[in-house]
């Protein structure tokens, strides 16, 4: 039989003399690997949406818990270095964070914003009427405001950007 020499179309002669399809061994068919259709947030914000009951169940627990904890004097946090702010602004930034990327609707996240905004200023009154000894303060109602902000404007741009 004659030697074969390297061909560029898709059927090649086997040793019989009958044609074989190599288009699966061809370079473009290895190249062309299939891409994945949604990116990473748009699956995420699938799943979240999926089980948005159970999360808000969960993020409903979460404003009674620390509700709970705002007025217990044994969860107090010291107020060395200010670490009392930080918990405050990251914990009302988780909770405003979360409604905003479990939600589909804007009107009902909007709702649970302000649910979370206006748990700053209750807290700090459940302090002063139920504390146990804990004190309301400006700074910390500031911080967990601000926190609210923060969480916000994170969850806005993550939502924006995915």
């Amino acid at each position: 039989m004659p030697e074969q020499t390297a061909q560029t179309t898709r059927n090649v002669l086997d040793d019989t003399g009958m044609e074989i399809d190599n288009t699966a061994f061809s370079p473009s068919a290895r190249d062309n690997s299939p891409q994945p259709s949604t990116s990473f947030m748009l699956r995420l914000k699938d799943l979240l949406y999926r089980y948005r009951v159970l999360l808000l169940l969960l993020w409903v627990l979460g404003l009674v818990a620390i509700g709970y904890a705002g007025v217990e004097r044994r969860f107090a946090v010291s107020d060395r270095h200010n670490l009392d702010k930080i918990v405050h602004i990251s914990v009302f930034a988780a909770m405003a964070f979360w409604p905003i990327m479990v939600c589909g609707r804007r009107k009902i996240s909007i709702l649970f914003v302000i649910i979370v905004a206006l748990g700053a200023p209750g807290l700090e009154l459940m302090q002063a009427h139920f504390g146990n000894g804990r004190i309301a303060s400006v700074a910390d109602m500031s911080a967990s405001l601000s926190g609210v902000v923060i969480g916000t404007l994170v969850a806005w741009l993550v939502r924006k950007t995915g």
